[in-house]
């Protein structure tokens, strides 16, 4: 019996989760952290060190406590981080901090590896086109428009009391018109809000893998306001006794990482929905600190098609968010093209962001023939910018229109235009200011614009609704531009208007079984949009306004009919089948009526 109860304690102990010859690992709960733990735990297990992993563990405070108790004997932790966990004051100077962390901790047990290399900082992040529309390039030059804009950050930030919101706005002097704040959980909402136009600026980590996907513009701390903080292993003295090998393991990522490596490492996990084990084995083989002979497997991005000129920040914002939305754990990027229609119809994209112009094309007469595209959603309103350049005061004095490339929006438009006025001349090319007067058709606010009205002004173009127009081109509508949209802009302006849509190919009758049904499918070598994915688009689109009719709209957006009325002469079963239960119910009445017999 007493050999039995030892063999029954040895396998007890071989079964326990942290035998003693194994590195526990912990991590934060997010994918930074988790990319790091699984980088020191794969270095560890192809060393031959056994490793039990406690990544996302949760959050500072309980890694922290769990390595002193020696739940854990590792994670990746932040210098900054670090000194204020201990009551200190954050630093702006990383060398120093580090310094100051090692020695603080070194009565601990807990000793500070080498920085992996990059910071990963509060900041301020803007739109490309709303900080070029607003001049700014750093957090000083927010000072003096504060009051006009509203800024996003989440709940933590609002609460820090020395590197957060109301520091950072008392250390710049500034005070923003709005406020939105988020939940800890709800961070990337932040991205969402900033595409959508509902803010203008918001806080962010400087490694955020959304900031070089959606190309935002991370403003200049000018006045080094954000402490540093910078990555390193933080380990157990004992454990580095343990195991002797483990700090020339970990030295090895030292200056390994520079912050554009993590935003894109970041990005795999977050957008591309990998998983931060395979994202971290790709990296260290990569960095050549293993040996790995199968890449990292990334699902192909969905790409959006878009016009020349059209695409502004809010808008392209929205449609970003909408396809993400309807496309789970895949990256979704712009790509411009001259005809994005018809980079659509040759099957290299699965949709575009487009104007109501591009769905057609003038054939004879000069009227629309109809294109097989379309429409899924309504994202805005592109508006006819006319600008005159030179001497052009008027409409009437344009000879020569110049517009972008061909296929493009504002060459359809121009097009269009030029069909009801013989004296125009069409100039179809990148380069917009070498004629009389420079057609961009583009939502209100465009920087395009903007740069074009420093040498020239915006030309109403009136008439519109005289002779046929209205019923030949709607793809084009009355509209007017209000006064100041643009500097120098002291009038309104009578132009016209294009719906802007997100479009997938139209989808044809016939006898095959499409993604929408039997019957339905799309033409040669063209993924048709699946009536699944069309509604996920349009429910995240949010638009309240519809499909502009003079366009075809997908089959999964046409509103449900009404049951017909039953018919009024039912089959001759039906017909039957009535007469005899009449004629029972009959019965049963002559039944309880009859005379009582005596």
């Amino acid at each position: 019996m007493r050999y039995i109860f030892a063999l029954l304690c040895m396998i007890g102990l071989a079964s326990c989760d942290d035998p003693a010859g194994t590195l526990k690992i912990g991590g934060k709960d997010f994918s930074e952290s988790s990319i790091l733990s699984e980088m020191m735990a794969i270095l560890a297990e192809d060393a031959g060190i056994a490793v039990t992993r406690r990544i996302n563990l949760g959050s500072t405070l309980v890694n922290l406590e769990s390595l002193k108790r020696g739940d854990i004997d590792v994670y990746a932790e932040y210098n900054g981080t670090g000194l204020v966990m201990l009551g200190q004051p954050a630093m702006t100077d990383g060398d120093a901090a580090t310094e100051r962390v090692r020695s603080l901790y070194q009565p601990l047990g807990l000793v500070w590896g080498k920085r992996f290399g990059f910071d990963n900082n509060y900041g301020l992040a803007m739109r490309a086109g709303r900080a070029q529309e607003l001049g700014v390039e750093s957090i000083s030059d927010l000072v003096s428009i504060a009051s006009d804009l509203t800024i996003g950050i989440e709940e933590n930030f609002q609460s820090r009391p020395l590197d957060g919101f109301g520091p950072m706005t008392a250390r710049y002097g500034m005070s923003f018109g709005n406020v939105s704040v988020v939940s800890a959980d709800a961070r990337p909402q932040l991205y969402d809000t900033l595409l959508a136009g509902d803010t203008d600026v918001i806080e962010v980590f400087t490694t955020d893998g959304q900031i070089a996907d959606l190309d935002l513009v991370l403003l200049d701390d000018d006045l080094n306001f954000f402490p540093v903080y910078q990555a390193a292993p933080l380990v157990r003295a004992d454990a580095l006794v343990k195991f002797p090998q483990l700090q020339g393991l970990f030295d090895q990522l030292a200056g390994k990482l520079d912050a554009e490596t993590m935003q894109r490492l970041n990005s795999q996990v977050d957008q591309d929905a990998l998983s931060p084990r395979e994202v971290a084995r790709a990296a260290l083989a990569e960095m050549g600190l293993i040996d790995e002979s199968d890449g990292l497997q990334i699902a192909e991005p969905i790409i959006i098609a878009h016009s020349p000129f059209v695409a502004a920040d809010t808008e392209t914002g929205r449609a970003l968010r909408a396809v993400r939305e309807a496309y789970p754990g895949r990256r979704v990027l712009l790509q411009e093209q001259s005809d994005p229609l018809a980079a659509l119809a040759s099957g290299d994209m699965p949709i575009a962001l487009v104007t109501a112009v591009e769905f057609a094309d003038l054939g004879a007469n000069n009227l629309p023939e109809t294109r097989p595209f379309e429409g899924v959603g309504v994202v805005g309103q592109a508006y006819l910018h006319v600008i005159g350049l030179g001497d052009t005061r008027r409409f009437s004095d344009i000879e020569t229109l110049v517009t972008g490339p061909e296929g493009s929006a504002s060459h359809r438009a121009g097009m269009i235009l030029a069909a009801g006025n013989s004296g125009i001349t069409l100039s179809p090319q990148s380069d917009l200011t070498t004629g009389d007067a420079a057609l961009v058709l583009a939502p209100i606010g465009s920087s395009i614009v903007q740069d074009l009205l420093e040498n020239g002004r915006l030309l109403s173009v009136t008439g519109w609704d005289q002779g046929d127009n209205l019923v030949r081109y709607p793809q084009l509508r009355q509209a007017r531009i209000p006064e100041g949209s643009y500097d120098g802009q002291n009038t309104a302006i009578e132009t016209l208007s294009s719906q802007m849509v997100l479009a997938g190919p139209v989808v044809e009758n016939t006898d095959a079984v499409g993604p929408q049904g039997p019957g339905a499918s799309a033409p040669t070598d063209v993924a048709a949009l699946s009536n699944t994915t069309v509604l996920a688009i349009s429910n995240a689109l949010r638009s309240d306004i519809g499909l502009d009719p003079a366009l075809p709209g997908a089959a999964a957006l046409t509103p449900a009919l009404p049951a017909p009325p039953a018919a009024v002469n039912p089959s001759p079963f039906t017909s039957v089948l009535t007469a005899i239960v009449f004629l029972l119910f009959g019965w049963l009445i002559w039944l309880y009526a009859r005379p009582e017999r005596r």
